[in-house]
């Protein structure tokens, strides 16, 4: 290890993975970084480091860390300007940006280069109350307006803290390609004081609201899946049970739920006009919506049976069923499905139901002619 910490002098490439052994890791890591840091242009590491380095190299391009509160305290300082992709894991909700000031006398921190910025905050059970967050503002713990990324193309960020940076930043949203956010409401609810209007990609990834948090979950996804231009890419990954009848989701573009019921599918098709991408992991039938073994489309479905859903909607995935029913109800209800969604051309489905599927479609299409442009998979 002392060799190699001493006498590989080329090397501008860093890449250190997890070890099981978390305390031979992070030496390891500790000792490359102490050793190269200073020379290198990449740099990934999927665990914290605890270095002597002072400076990481003014070349450095691509920094991929995992931090703590120990990690972060002992940070070496890093060329901002140099960066273009910048990753940050396991960040302390204290974290400061100060360590990418090179000098004391850069002002405001300038990320002149950086396209990627991709942060991942430490996440807390007890959020900041209001009174705290008004606090740190007020002392000036947080450096607001002292960030600037004029190059930036994809942000992603993951259990956003109220009194995160990003929040008060100008960044450039027009140019913005794609905008990822991960949490709770909470940290979605922080996330929603970004100027979203314009981003090309914005995706939202809920986790497991609270019972008493409905209300705002509705009201925070009603007023971003609005707010986003027509055009944009808005998906949404939702992992709780949806009631139709309060979403205003007019703008998005994809939706993934999990454990969904039919009848719910069918609500949301024909309130999602710009849907295109659906994808449902264990859809259910609900045992009071179906005879015996047989599938009933009345009483899912309006009695015309050629009202179409989802003008729009182009990938349809289904990947799981609940096993509350035959395999007879399932493919009824598929069929039903297809037979409404005039625009689809791709749809998976699980193995055992593909070939049932394609004789269906083969028997169907001259009565319904959009099913002769459906892709199995």
């Amino acid at each position: 290890m002392q060799y190699f910490g001493r006498n590989l002098r080329n090397i501008v490439e860093l890449n250190l993975d997890y070890n099981n052994i978390a305390s031979i890791g992070e030496y390891i890591c500790s000792c490359f970084t102490s050793a190269y840091g200073g020379q290198l242009q990449i740099h990934r590491a999927s665990m914290s480091i605890s270095c002597s380095l002072v400076n990481f190299s003014r070349n450095i391009k691509v920094l991929e860390l995992a931090l703590d509160s120990s990690a972060a305290r002992v940070l070496p300082s890093i060329c901002g300007e140099t960066l273009k992709v910048l990753k940050l894991d396991r960040v302390p909700l204290n974290f400061a940006w100060h360590h990418f000031r090179y000098d004391i006398f850069t002002r405001p921190i300038v990320f002149s280069q950086l396209t990627i910025l991709d942060i991942t905050f430490e996440y807390k059970d007890a959020p900041l109350t209001e009174v705290k967050i008004q606090e740190k503002i007020a002392s000036g713990a947080r450096s607001c307006d002292q960030l600037c990324f004029p190059a930036l193309r994809q942000l992603y960020i993951r259990n956003c803290t109220p009194d995160c940076d990003l929040l008060y930043t100008d960044l450039p949203f027009r140019k913005l390609e794609k905008v990822y956010l991960f949490g709770n409401i909470d940290n979605i609810r922080h996330c929603s004081r970004l100027k979203l209007t314009w981003v090309r990609d914005l995706s939202v990834e809920i986790h497991a609201p609270e019972p008493d948090q409905t209300a705002e979950v509705y009201r925070v996804t009603n007023k971003l899946f609005t707010d986003i231009c027509i055009g944009r890419t808005a998906s949404l990954l939702f992992n709780v049970e949806i009631d139709p009848e309060l979403i205003r989701w007019v703008n998005l573009t994809k939706l993934e739920v999990v454990t969904v019921d039919y009848a719910t599918i069918c609500k949301l098709l024909a309130r999602l006009p710009n849907l295109a991408e659906l994808i449902v992991h264990y859809l259910k039938f609900s045992t009071t919506l179906y005879k015996g073994f047989a599938f009933d489309e009345s009483l899912y479905c309006s009695a015309d049976p050629l009202t179409a859903w989802g003008e729009k909607l182009a990938t349809l995935k289904l990947f799981e069923f609940n096993n509350d029913c035959s395999f007879e109800v399932k493919l009824d209800g598929v069929q039903a499905l297809i037979r409404r969604t005039s625009a689809l051309s791709k749809l998976f489905v699980p193995q055992e139901m593909e070939p049932y599927l394609a004789e269906f479609i083969d028997a169907h299409k001259d009565c319904y002619a959009h099913l002769a442009n459906i892709q199995l998979f």
